[in-house]
């Protein structure tokens, strides 16, 4: 079982992550070889089938504007295959990055076709179809048209599939009667959108029921929804009828894949009026999992994750030679005449980027040498959104032997200043499929040595070189949670709450009134016991923002006992200023609330890995890559992240397939190209690249 990464252009392929030049022509030759499997047509390609479990990464293409991603993931168990597709109007961030989420799911059952930018030329200008209307191309001759083969490429894809979801952001907000200028007949948003109520498979003759589909999917999707202005409608268009007001969407991928393909298919639209991205993101997945469940395809949902992208560098070739890493902010200065050539950014996402060298190439310019006359720069953009830029300057004609030549420092970014109060938890690193540990004493399988625990501290061993760090309650800290004010005064209470106590990835932890400590996203939290002085009866331990899925939860707001996975289950509406950072820990009795504490979540972020590979310690940082022939032992002997902190609950995978968090751990260079991901719990931390050589 293994992902398959395969990029696909108008003159044949190659392999999309292989960090090789062409100054070297055996680097290719493995890339050549594995392509010859696949047959090609035409700049398109069909795979071959995959087994179960499997995955595999399609790029049409590359490093054009009119580059496609497509992600095929197929379950363990046989099912139903769902083509989810979003950015066909670049305009529309709620649909593409709803999408984007999908492509890095694993399935226990049934197939997803992932297309998050179906146009990424109009994603990158923000536009809804800088050549036209891609939504209105699947009708008509479009041998004149930019588009066609891309139309081409989505059509073929439609035929794989059982279900079509078109992801979209829409005006304003859809009603069934007209009830404002901004929520009538005529809007778009918040709403479930198909071509007919019941359409007659033309090759089966068999019915298909979209307004049956459509109106569950609105009813569990509304459940969800608390004011009535965001709730869901089904809108149909009733495309077909001679009288139907909506005959332009005759020409759309909807009314395509279902009177072409005899498919259902439906639109999915939020509104471009909602107050956040978030919201947009989350009402898509909501809709897209009703759909996939309704059709039998069980997936895991995906979570938001909407940390503002970051770029840390660009890898430059400059006349085919050795790259270098350039970083944000940074200017290279070249020779008249050299030629440069980006083959690779890295950032804190993998998806959606692009890079443009200004008054030269075209809008994407990745992996595509430039001739460099005069000053320039490069800057790179995640969807629409500018991320990072570096200048190019000239050499003087009498240093020009010096090219390239990097100056300057990268970007400052805003220091991370620690707030007076906060800790971080300095935990220890157990295996994932280990039993968490439940006494004062808990080993660390990296270190083998024990690491004691006395309630409200957490030390190791090694404290040279990692000063332990104390959770000792401070009195009266610069900063604290404000308990809010309580109905009755505390002070006639005949109880008074000290601390809490919690685990963190099974380390018992001790917080007091009115502190908060830094928590790694991803880890998993229990809420233990309150400490005080008189009677605790009555009083429930509440941990804002979870909500325990289990049946003996008894909605009360008791979280006692309950484990909150915090990559998962916290909710960021119930956060602290709403912002799904800090969650508060209250002590309640009934309406009051007597004390508190809280969790800061930090998201883990990938630093660096160490490699052994031929007797050689190789070090890559996050986004790095690494080439090594097919076959070689590598051995990963050391995780690092950003901040000296610790993995709580450490997974790792190389090429989706996961392998022991007991390092040093040695495996096997596969023959494709894989990322080595490095995750805390279910939190992603980062990635970097093995790619054959």
């Amino acid at each position: 079982m293994r992902p398959v990464d395969i990029c696909l252009g108008p003159l044949g392929g190659m392999e999309k992550y292989l960090f090789n030049f062409r100054t070297s022509l055996r680097a290719w030759i493995p890339a050549l070889l594995l392509l010859l499997a696949w047959p090609l047509t035409a700049g398109a390609a069909q795979a071959a089938p995959a087994s179960r479990a499997d995955r595999q990464h399609l790029v049409f293409w590359a490093g054009t504007p009119q580059e496609i991603e497509v992600y095929k993931i197929f379950g363990r168990l046989e099912g139903p295959t769902v083509m989810i597709m979003g950015g066909i109007q670049g305009n529309e961030p709620g649909g593409y990055m709803s999408a984007d989420l999908y492509a890095d799911l694993a399935l226990r059952r049934g197939n997803l076709i992932v297309v998050p930018r179906a146009n990424f030329k109009s994603v990158v200008m923000a536009h809804r179809g800088p050549d036209g209307d891609m939504n209105r191309k699947f009708e008509g001759d479009l041998s004149h048209d930019p588009d066609q083969h891309i139309v081409e490429v989505l059509k073929g894809l439609m035929a794989e599939s059982d279900l079509l979801l078109n992801l979209h952001d829409g005006s304003g907000f859809y009603r069934p009667t007209w009830e404002s200028e901004q929520a009538n007949p005529s809007r778009y948003g918040q709403c479930v959108i198909a071509d007919a109520e019941i359409f007659v498979n033309p090759k089966t003759g068999q019915n298909i029921p979209l307004g049956e589909y459509a109106q569950e999917v609105v009813e569990r999707v509304n459940f969800e929804i608390d004011e009535e202005k965001y709730k869901f409608h089904f809108f149909n268009t009733n495309t077909g009828a001679t009288d139907s007001r909506y005959q332009e969407q005759r020409k759309s991928a909807t009314y395509y894949a279902l009177t072409q393909v005899g498919i259902p298919a439906f639109g999915i639209e939020t509104s471009k009026s909602l107050p956040s991205l978030e919201m947009k993101i989350y009402q898509h997945n909501l809709a897209v999992n009703a759909f996939l469940d309704i059709f039998g395809v069980e997936i895991e949902q995906p979570r938001i994750t909407l940390d503002p992208p970051e770029m840390g560098y660009a890898v430059i070739s400059v006349n085919d030679t050795l790259p270098i890493a350039v970083a944000d902010g940074q200017t290279l200065q070249v020779a008249p005449g050299d030629a440069i050539e980006v083959v690779h950014v890295g950032a804190n996402y993998d998806r959606g980027l692009s890079v443009d060298v200004l008054a030269l190439g075209g809008l994407n310019d990745i992996r595509k040498p430039l001739r460099i006359e005069k000053p320039t720069a490069i800057e790179v953009k995640k969807d629409d959104r500018k991320i990072g830029r570096i200048q190019i300057a000239l050499l003087p004609p009498d240093q020009s032997g010096a090219s390239p030549r990097l100056v300057g420092t990268a970007k400052a970014r805003p220091p991370k200043v620690p707030t007076p109060g906060k800790t971080t938890v300095a935990a220890v690193d157990p295996a994932v499929t280990a039993p968490r540990p439940a006494g004062p004493v808990a080993t660390d399988p990296v270190s083998t040595e024990p690491t004691s625990q006395v309630r409200g501290t957490i030390s190791r061993p090694d404290a040279a070189s990692e000063p332990a760090v104390t959770t000792t309650p401070v009195a009266a800290p610069p900063k604290t949670v404000t308990p809010p004010a309580a109905s009755a005064p505390v002070a006639s209470l005949p109880t008074k709450i000290t601390g809490f106590v919690i685990e963190i990835d099974g380390q018992r932890v001790e917080l007091a009134v009115g502190q908060e400590m830094d928590v790694l996203v991803g880890a998993e939290v229990k809420m233990v016991e309150l400490v005080g002085e008189g009677k605790l009866g009555g009083i429930v331990m509440n941990l804002k923002g979870f909500v325990p899925q289990s049946k003996q939860y008894k909605n009360d707001g008791e979280d006692k006992g309950f484990t909150a996975d915090t990559g998962r289950d916290m909710m960021s509406a119930f956060s602290v200023q709403r912002k799904g950072l800090v969650y508060e820990i209250n002590a309640e009795r009934g309406k009051d609330i007597l004390a508190s504490c809280a969790l800061r979540l930090v998201k883990p972020k990938l630093a660096q890995v160490t490699l052994e590979v031929n007797g050689e310690t190789r070090t890559l940082k996050l986004g790095g890559v690494i080439s090594i022939a097919p076959g070689t032992p590598v051995t990963v002997t050391k995780i690092t992240l950003d901040g000296g902190r610790t993995l709580t609950s450490p997974r790792y995978t190389l090429g989706g397939k996961s392998f022991s968090s007991q390092l040093p751990q040695t495996l096997s260079m596969p023959t494709f190209a894989a990322n080595l991901a490095v995750f805390n719990g279910s939190a992603l931390a980062g990635k970097v690249m093995w790619s054959p050589r």
